[in-house]
């Protein structure tokens, strides 16, 4: 498998015991989490063990994050410990229609990564690179995602970028800012990914599901790729790609869903990790990689933590083959 460098914040997801509201449950078990984190555990545990250049603070929760990542085998030499408290992500109780996530803590300990320290070094021996969105709220975050995406294309790596934007976590008047950087790193990556949720509250595009997909190719990637969370996902690509010119939609895949948290970030894991051997047409077609990356994901739902439940290649190719 090829060698993939994964950027972006690690954090604590805060799960409730059963209640109606946050304001109703009594107590939380707390998870390892954050977008790029999931996805860099997940990839390592389909067997693409990634680089992964991320913050943790100096508390216990970053103890914890830390013992996990080593735990799940991913390779954290990048990861940078700062002074103060780890971001916290209190996730709603299941059919609560209001914010999905409310964060507290630290963010610029998270999310406000050091423009100066960014690891083009590790670009060297990376083929793949992929950034999540979320540092983009931070201004330091926005500088070091640009300068990262920028030379991870300059180097001839292939550049994936989840979105996932977070308009809780924009301070007032940075809306703008943060736009701009999104259409930044688009314009650098090759593979993108969104959610409808995530490109209507920026603006950047009033279209949905496929006519979205299509419509990101012309901001900069070769490939979009547009999640709808139970109802599967949905893909376009430009003739640049290695896979091609083509159109794609799988429905998912029908499961008993305990906690969706992360399952995007899952899906995405899978996604990479099956694209990041691709080298030529010949290669599997994206219809067949998303259908492996809905499969990723609807093993994940089965218990609670986005990052506990991930599953290993070979449940994934099991999952496969039962449905086949």
């Amino acid at each position: 498998m090829t060698d993939i460098l994964v950027a972006g914040e690690t954090l604590v997801d805060l799960l409730p015991n059963p209640g109606e509201t946050l304001h109703d449950v009594d107590g939380f078990t707390h998870r390892p989490g954050g977008a790029p984190a999931n996805v860099a555990v997940g990839l390592s545990r389909l067997g693409a063990t990634p680089a992964f250049w991320t913050r943790l603070g100096d508390d216990p929760f970053g103890d914890f994050l830390r013992e996990t990542l080593d735990r799940e085998g991913v390779d954290d030499a990048l990861a940078r410990r700062v002074d103060g408290n780890t971001a916290l992500g209190v996730v709603s109780p299941p059919g609560v229609d209001d914010r999905r996530f409310r964060f507290y803590g630290s963010r610029d300990v998270t999310f406000g990564f050091d423009p100066d320290a960014v690891p083009t070094d590790a670009l060297a021996t990376a083929s793949w690179v992929h950034l999540g969105g979320v540092a983009l709220t931070r201004p330091t975050g926005r500088r070091a995602m640009r300068e990262l995406a920028a030379a991870a294309a300059e180097r001839g790596c292939t550049v994936s970028f989840d979105v996932n934007y977070r308009p809780d976590l924009v301070p007032a008047g940075d809306r703008d800012a943060v736009v701009d950087a999104i259409r930044d790193i688009l314009g650098d990556a090759d593979v993108a990914f969104a959610s409808d949720e995530d490109v209507a509250a920026t603006g950047i595009s009033a279209d949905e599901g496929p006519e979205l997909a299509s419509d990101l190719l012309t901001h900069g990637p070769h490939t979009a790729v547009v999640t709808l969370g139970a109802a599967g996902a949905v893909a376009a690509s430009s003739p640049a790609a290695p896979w091609g010119e083509t159109t794609a939609r799988h429905d998912g895949f029908r499961v008993d869903a305990v906690d969706a948290t992360g399952a995007g970030d899952a899906f995405t894991a899978g996604l990479v990790a099956l694209l990041s051997g691709v080298t030529d047409a010949d290669s599997p077609a994206l219809d067949g990689a998303l259908a492996f990356a809905n499969a990723t994901a609807a093993l994940s739902v089965g218990e609670r933590g986005g990052m506990t439940a991930l599953p290993d290649r070979e449940a994934v190719e099991a999952f496969l083959a039962a449905r086949r």
